[in-house]
């Protein structure tokens, strides 16, 4: 009786093995649960998918893949240089958005966040949905800024998103409007200062 229980009984080693196996499991189901699901949409966090090609935003739309909840296309309209007002349009297909916004951030300088609401064109809940909107690009004074601009769906699921990356370049009338603004604001300054010595 004694050595049957014996050679019933497991030897430590593999009580370890058992315990890191099935916490292995558990963490790996944790993963696959949030990636899946879209957990992280109910505190604001975004789901970031990265493109799947370069695209240029200044000659063509740009597509990319919201893993596999569906996919977004970018496209702008008008002159890409900054303080010009610039027509936004997204297209989403395979996912039903409730919001989506387009943040423009510089890629290598802090630019602040230009950020636009887009308002919908079709019917809630369509398979395929046009998003219109306007923005806007902040003044650098080189000649050309590196911009990336953030497509980001609200869906029932959480916020997922993608991103484009692009270059802007200032229009020549524009930087010598407000080159000659400033000059102009200094050369006044300097005269109120020499009325004021007088």
């Amino acid at each position: 009786m004694y050595r049957a229980e014996e050679d019933n009984a497991r030897p430590p080693l593999l009580n370890l093995l058992i315990v890191v196996t099935l916490i292995t499991i558990v963490v790996s189901l944790y993963y696959l649960i949030d990636y899946y699901l879209v957990r992280d949409g109910s505190n604001g966090k975004v789901t970031w998918f990265a493109p799947n090609q370069s695209c240029e935003l200044s000659h063509s739309p740009c597509r990319a893949e919201l893993g596999r909840f569906g996919r977004v296309t970018l496209s702008l309209e008008g002159d890409i240089s900054p303080l010009t007002p610039l027509g936004i349009h997204v297209v989403t297909e395979g996912v039903a958005p409730e919001a989506v916004e387009v943040d423009f951030i510089g890629r290598h300088m802090d630019m602040g966040l230009k950020r636009s609401m887009l308002t919908s064109t079709d019917a809630q809940g369509a398979e395929r949905q046009q998003w219109l909107g306007e923005g806007q690009l902040g003044f650098c004074s080189s000649a050309t800024m590196a911009w990336r601009a953030q497509v980001i769906v609200t869906t029932e699921r959480g916020r997922l998103g993608s991103w484009f990356d692009f270059d802007s370049h200032p229009q020549t009338s524009t930087a010598e409007h407000l080159e000659s603004s400033v000059s102009q604001l200094f050369r006044s300054d300097g005269r109120s200062a020499s009325e004021r010595s007088d």
